[in-house]
């Protein structure tokens, strides 16, 4: 009797202790999931929060750290929380370093902006030094104009962006390949230095491509099954094919519907790039190059993009316009308007009717 009473008061007291655990890690992850929530909205807030537009100069000594540059921007009311800034940096795969100088920045920048401008160094605002570089232009073609212009040569232009370590995080995923950069080299009109290098001019763009290419755009390629990459390439070939805003949607679909069924694209820009020179037309002898970049031999996308697209081609890409088209054909030469239809045969009556052409002349 003594032995069950001594067993049962070892169970109740078991029992009892058990309960008061539980209670207290239910109170403790309570409490900490109040913070937690409590956390967020104080973030969400510092994120959301809409500052006055005032300019304002930032000088930054040599050797700054991130962390240092945080705690500045927050001391001189530029940003909410250093914390915040960090944070979001980290995210988005920011560099380590930003040049010393003295910059203009704004109190109603977020943190991809402020990024931005510290990325691309202090910046001469002098106004003959405004470069604008074009939507479908190639790594070279930007090489060319800044060296129009008087700022470096093309060769030291494509040194730099084929190999300088530029620290963005979405670098990290290209494959190689020539023209390392091609395609996030975002087009946009620059302020330039006056004695700007190409590590600073290539460090504008890509942080100006960082800030185009959102969350939301990440997000969207991979409910999509895409790469940033994939995406930055079906958006280089919207670039080069489409003269007409409307239809780059409709381009897109066209380019996801034939990769749906591993069908070639046979896109002309990519012959061009392929052969490196501009073409009046296309011959039979042209679609031979034997390229990475030639998609009437090779199945799916070329080896990167062809061209450095614009915001409104990179939305295209990511946001096809509904439909079954398989083939489009240019049906005006001055406005650039194509005619997309969904089989083969509709396609050879309206290359036909359209474009009557010596495929096979040489150039």
């Amino acid at each position: 009797m003594l032995k069950f009473l001594g067993n049962l008061f070892s169970f109740i007291l078991g029992a009892s202790f058990n309960a008061l655990v539980f209670i207290a890690i239910a109170y403790f992850a309570y409490t900490f999931a109040i913070q937690g929530f409590e956390w967020g909205e104080e973030f969400s807030g510092v994120l959301t929060t809409e500052r006055e537009s005032i300019d304002v100069e930032f000088t930054l000594d040599e050797n700054a750290t991130v962390a240092e540059v945080a705690q500045l921007l927050e001391d001189e009311g530029i940003i909410e929380s250093a914390m915040m800034f960090r944070l979001e940096l980290l995210l988005m795969g920011a560099p380590d370093y930003y040049e010393a100088g003295t910059y203009e920045l704004n109190y109603s920048l977020s943190t991809t902006q402020l990024n931005a401008r510290l990325s691309a160094g202090p910046i001469d605002p002098y106004a003959s030094n405004r470069i604008t570089i074009p939507e479908g232009f190639t790594q070279r073609d930007i090489g060319v104009r800044l060296e129009d212009a008087g700022f470096f040569t093309v060769e030291e232009f494509m040194y730099a962006a084929n190999n300088h370590d530029f620290g963005f995080r979405f670098l990290e995923d290209i494959p190689n390949r020539p023209s390392r950069l091609e395609g996030y080299l975002f087009p946009d009109t620059y302020f330039l230095p006056a004695n700007a290098t190409p590590e600073q001019v290539i460090t504008m763009m890509l942080s100006r491509f960082n800030e185009v290419f959102t969350f939301e755009y990440r997000m969207r390629a991979d409910e999509m099954g895409l790469t940033m990459d994939q995406v930055v390439n079906i958006a280089a070939m919207i670039e080069r094919e489409v003269r007409v805003p409307a239809e780059r949607p409709m381009v897109s679909r066209v380019i996801h519907n034939r990769l749906d069924i591993n069908m070639p694209l046979q896109i002309d820009a990519t012959i061009i790039y392929a052969l490196d020179r501009h073409l009046a037309r296309i011959t039979f002898a042209d679609l031979e190059v034997d390229s990475p970049y030639n998609t009437y031999r090779v199945t799916g996308l070329p080896l990167g993009p062809i061209s450095n697209p614009g915001a409104a081609s990179i939305n295209a890409a990511l946001f096809p316009a509904d439909g079954t088209w398989l083939f489009y054909v240019l049906v005006d030469a001055d406005t650039g308007a194509h005619l997309f239809t969904n089989t083969y045969e509709e396609h050879s009556h309206a290359v036909a009717t359209y474009m009557p052409r010596p495929w096979d002349a040489e150039d």
